[in-house]
């Protein structure tokens, strides 16, 4: 039996680890705001602006260089990938207002905005015709299953509030993955459809900061220099995730990848417990513990076609 991880999964594991850095950066700036109540929800804003300068960034290559935004197959693809964009920013912010408006329920609206890989593999089954092996379906599942009991350690209070932002977060999350599974099953280039999604994601940020800088007349919760330096470092590594996650959804399975690149609280939880001592639960730690082991049957489970004509 062929037991040689596959491309897919070595990127997704790279995606883990993109998300994990991003994530496990913005909960360092909220500890060093003093815990500011602001700080989660603007912070993101700084996220997505990066992202778009990156996307810039790779639009200055692709002149200088000639290539352009090759490898669409279609004009719609483009729009696509920008839709994907959107769709990030806003679960990135329908997630943090959740939070921000009901921490005691942190746990639930974690775990309901985790399953997003299964409206990915929902998604890819009955819109691709996506098929997974039995250890793959066995994998994903193990995965989600660790998520969500990592979710839940932090506390099962609930509210109808944060658990309806919590289904949208999964939604929208589902929505941007999926996209970019659609995209890459008819044959996208992925650097072109990651850069467009930067600059997309780039525009939401510009509307963001405006709109906040005219309202407050600057950032609640992100006034200093530092805590924007560590914000723009969020930005470029998730950036580099979005890149690694569409990679890993094009020449994977995108159920899979989706749930190896959500189980990124992980690193999350071990940047805590270094950083600022933050204990976690057993039941946080089991969670860990199975996600861990789902993410080994992943890698065993074999390898995956291209997901559509031509895998990039």
């Amino acid at each position: 039996m062929n037991r040689t991880v596959p491309a897919w999964f070595g990127f997704a594991i790279l995606s883990f680890l993109g998300f994990g850095i991003t994530n496990a950066l913005l909960g360092a700036i909220f500890e060093w705001s003093g815990r500011n109540p602001a700080t989660p929800v603007t912070a993101p804003f700084i996220l997505w602006l990066t992202m778009g300068f990156v996307g810039l960034v790779a639009a200055a290559v692709f002149a200088a260089t000639g290539r352009g935004y090759r490898g669409l197959p279609a004009p719609r693809f483009a729009v696509v990938s920008a839709v994907a964009g959107v769709s990030l920013a806003l679960g990135m912010l329908t997630l943090k207002l959740g939070l921000a408006s009901d921490p005691g329920a942190k746990g639930p609206i974690v775990a309901v905005a985790s399953t997003n890989a299964m409206i990915v593999a929902a998604g890819a089954r009955v819109v691709l015709r996506e098929r997974l092996s039995r250890m793959q379906l066995v994998g994903m599942c193990v995965i989600v299953s660790g998520i969500v009991a990592m979710a839940l350690g932090q506390g099962a209070a609930a509210s109808l509030r944060g658990l309806a932002f919590g289904l949208a977060t999964m939604v929208f999350f589902g929505i941007t993955n999926f996209l970019l599974k659609y995209a890459g099953h008819h044959g996208t280039d992925s650097v072109t459809a990651t850069a467009i999604l930067w600059l997309s994601a780039g525009g939401c940020g510009v509307l963001a900061i405006g709109a906040t800088l005219l309202r407050h007349g600057g950032l609640p919760g992100m006034e200093s220099p530092r805590l924007i330096a560590w914000a723009v470092v969020a930005g470029t590594t998730l950036a580099l995730g979005m890149l690694c996650i569409k990679l890993a959804v094009t020449r994977g399975p995108g159920g899979p990848a989706t749930a190896i690149t959500g189980s990124n609280s992980i690193l999350v939880a071990l940047f805590e417990f270094v950083a600022f001592a933050h204990v976690p639960p057993s039941m946080k730690i089991l969670g860990m513990a199975i996600a861990l082991a789902g993410i080994v049957v992943l890698a065993l489970g074999g390898r995956h076609g291209a997901a559509g004509p031509a895998a990039r």
